[in-house]
């Protein structure tokens, strides 16, 4: 899937040239509705999205958006004087995450991701955090991506992700939780996971809980993992290289 139409909370999905006849003020305007629908609404219960996931006590370090969409995660971070690099498998999603910043007068650099496996962004860049909100819940090769990540994560970065949780699984199809050893595209339930979180156009989501973690990603230490938005359908993770 290559993300031609980009989500906007609880509102659709929408292509990125959505943006191309709108002037700055226009796109600043836009850019601050969809900050409230994420922010104000059920996905930041408590203000535990942004607590969680660093938004306003990250300041002036390098950012990595892996799969940044629209940029609203990447506005975030430039907002605190941090340098952001806006990364995704469609140009036109970068084109509209740079379009974003830049209205709001940041200067974001800009990379590709790559098709090709491990899909990782072409850049020479260091950084201090690689940071992924909502994206790799949606492909099955997490544990490639995140070991390629770690080429560019300076030695004292963390890498932070959103992801579906467990609770989502139990929420949306019941229980049990599919064995965290298995694919879950065998569970017989995995259409459904699929089309209650994310709907008709999707074609892969997992669900992760801290045990799913660590029996995934070996290579990484798990400092923090917090349930986020209504129900604890999200998880924040918080993670370093060992």
């Amino acid at each position: 899937m290559t993300w031609e139409r980009l989500p906007v909370d609880d509102v659709g999905y929408f292509s990125p040239k959505i943006l191309d006849e709108m002037d700055d003020n226009e796109v600043r305007v836009w850019a601050e509705a969809f900050e409230s629908r994420r922010y104000g609404g059920w996905r930041n219960v408590d203000n535990r999205w942004r607590e969680c996931l660093g938004l306003d006590s990250t300041r002036d370090k390098t950012v990595l958006d892996y799969g940044c969409g629209f940029g609203i995660e990447s506005l975030q971070f430039a907002r605190n004087g941090c340098d952001v690099i806006c990364g995704d498998i469609n140009p036109e999603s970068v084109g509209a995450a740079v379009r974003v910043l830049s209205a709001f007068g940041h200067e974001p650099r800009s990379a590709m991701i790559r098709e090709d496996a491990p899909f990782f962004p072409d850049t020479p860049l260091e950084y201090d955090v690689f940071y992924s909100n909502g994206v790799l819940h949606h492909t099955p090769f997490i544990s490639d991506i995140l070991r390629a990540s770690l080429r560019g994560l300076r030695g004292d970065g963390e890498i932070r992700l959103m992801l579906y949780s467990d609770r989502a699984w139990v929420a949306k199809v019941g229980g049990p939780l599919p064995g965290i050893d298995k694919d879950v595209r065998s569970h017989p339930k995995f259409r459904r996971f699929v089309r209650a979180m994310d709907g008709p156009h999707s074609t892969y989501a997992d669900w992760y809980s801290p045990e799913k973690v660590g029996a995934r990603l070996p290579f990484l230490r798990v400092i923090s993992y917090d349930y986020i938005a209504k129900g604890g359908i999200y998880c924040a993770l918080i993670l370093a290289p060992r």
